[in-house]
Formats: structure tokens, sequence, C-alpha cells
């Protein structure tokens, strides 16, 4: 995945038209879906109590420490392939967590710019990481995608909204699971131009590497292993707690593509609601949202904090 060394145009700056017309049209959706979810939680809960099992609350934060290093491993390896050269391990990774936790920025611009701004840490240029992170994107929700969808066709789910997408997920999780070959398969230079300036605007080959869809095939499982770790925590007997998993996944799929939602707040607490409730009920489905959102967050910053003080220091983090 040869990258050329100067000339590659400001990916973000390219992706501005996108996200113009994109982002009122999901802001809208989100709210509407957002306060139905609500409102059908509040006619549901119905005075129930949330009931936490510490023991497999605390196992549940095992998957999600390790999800953080899947996740910044495999750009670490797309990194090194772009830039054909090696990547120092340790302040990259101190790059990459403090970067994740600018997600909960509006329209999750942190993200990108902290990336762009530590680059020359990393020896690369600044252009260069900018047009990693829209790749990246591609990868994490693409493969998000299949893994959820996947999950949900096995499980099989029977009531409400989750029993409609248990319907369509065969038919999802084989649209997804072409848009990752399109990724894999696909030489750079048959996309179009427009595509080609956002996403690979130099060298040969499919747009992803290998190893970047299979490192986040393993973020995808820690976070189904999490979800159904948590499920358990909350009093959910195990085959809610299975299909539970695939719910899980796609709420942060569709946190992330939601654009103005800060790390997916809102979005991906009532994706869970909704899924969740036909099974563990309304009480038991907040707290699976909220509980899993406090998590995620403790997990992010205890894996920055532990980067920074071993590798980062204040140059790198």
């Amino acid at each position: 995945m040869a990258m050329p060394d100067e000339g590659p145009p400001d990916a973000l700056a390219q992706a501005g038209g996108l996200k113009r017309w994109a982002r009122p049209v999901m802001n809208l959706a989100a709210v509407v879906f957002v306060a139905i979810a609500a409102r059908d939680m509040v006619t549901k809960w119905e005075g129930s109590k949330v009931t936490l099992a510490p023991g497999p609350a605390v196992v549940a934060c095992v998957p999600l420490v390790l999800s953080c290093f899947a996740q910044a491993f495999g750009w670490i390896f797309l990194m090194e392939r772009m830039a054909q050269k090696r990547v120092r391990r340790g302040p990259a990774l101190a790059l990459y967590f403090k970067s994740q936790l600018a997600r909960y920025t509006p329209g999750k611009v942190g993200l990108p710019l902290v990336r762009m701004e530590g680059a020359p840490r990393l020896e690369l240029p600044r252009s260069l990481v900018g047009i990693s992170v829209l790749a990246e994107m591609l990868s994490w929700t693409a493969t998000g995608a299949v893994f959820g969808f996947a999950l949900l066709a096995l499980a099989a789910p029977s009531a409400g909204i989750a029993g409609l997408l248990g319907k369509f997920a065969a038919p999802l999780f084989a649209a997804s699971a072409l848009g990752v070959g399109l990724l894999l398969l696909v030489d750079r230079s048959v996309y179009p131009a427009t595509v080609r300036k956002l996403v690979a605007p130099g060298g040969s080959g499919p747009v992803v590497p290998l190893g970047l869809p299979l490192a986040h095939l393993g973020y995808w499982a820690l976070v189904a292993v999490h979800g159904y770790t948590m499920s358990l925590a909350l009093g959910a007997p195990q085959g809610a707690a299975l299909t539970a998993m695939g719910f899980y996944v796609l709420s942060q799929v569709a946190g992330f593509v939601v654009l103005a939602a800060p790390a997916g707040l809102g979005v991906r607490e009532a994706v869970l609601v909704t899924g969740l409730s036909p099974s563990v009920g309304a009480a038991g489905a907040l707290g699976a949202a909220v509980v899993s959102r406090a998590l995620s967050l403790a997990a992010e910053l205890a894996v920055w904090i532990i980067a920074r003080t071993a590798w980062g220091g204040s140059k790198a983090a």
C-alpha cells in the first residue's frame, strides 16, 4: 500500500462537501430515533430496578481494555504500510489513545486533528496521518456492520425492533461483507477520482491492507464478549445475553456514523435500549447502556494514562 512522500491532498478538506449535506440528515434521524427510544423506555419502565452483579461487571472490563489495544495496533499496522517504515510503538500508542478520547468533541473532529498534530512526533507527514484516519474509519465501520449483523442473524431475535432487525440481518450482513471485500480486493485505481483523493491519493493496491480489518474484527469480538458478560451482570438469561452481543456491536457503529454525536453519546445508548428491552426489560437495557458507556470511558482513560506515563510524556501525548 505504497504512498507518495509528497503531494496528497488534505483528506479532511476533501470530505467537507460530503459532511455538509450528510450531517444534517444524520443528525435529524438520530434525534428522532433517540426521542422514540426514550419515549418507549419511559413507557415500559414501570418502576423497575436495576441489579448489577459486581463480579461479572469487573470481568466485562477486561475485553474493553484489550479492545483498545486491538484498535491501536490495527492503526499502527496501517500507518507502517502507508509510510513504508516502522513506527515507534510507544509514542504511537500514546497518540492513538489520546485521539480516542478526542472523539467526545462535537462532530468527532478532535480525533483526526489530534493524530495529525502528533504526526511529526512519529516522523510522519500530517497529510498521510489524516488519510489513514479515513481508511481506518471505513474498515472499522464495515467490519463492525459485518460482525454485528452476523451475530444478529445467528441469534435470530423475535420481538420488537430487535426481531425486525433480525429478519433483515442476513442481507445486511451480505451487503456489509461486500463492502469489506471492496476495501480488501479492489485496486484503488478502479475507484472514482473523488474517492481516491479522500482515501487513496497515490500508490497502488487495495485501500486497506488485510491486517487492518483483521485487527478490527478482533476489536468487535472483544466488544461482543463485553456485551455478553455485561448482560449476565445485569441478570439477563444466557439466551438474551447472546442476542445482546450483536446490539453492543451495532450500537457503536450507529453512534459513530452520526457525526454530531460526541463518541456516539445518546445514539449508542438508544440502539442498546431498543435492542435489549424485549429480552431484559427497559430497566436492564438502560442499565446496560449506562454502565457499558461508563466502563468504556474508564477503559479508554486507563490505557491513555498508562501509555502517557510509560511512553508519551508531555511531548508525545
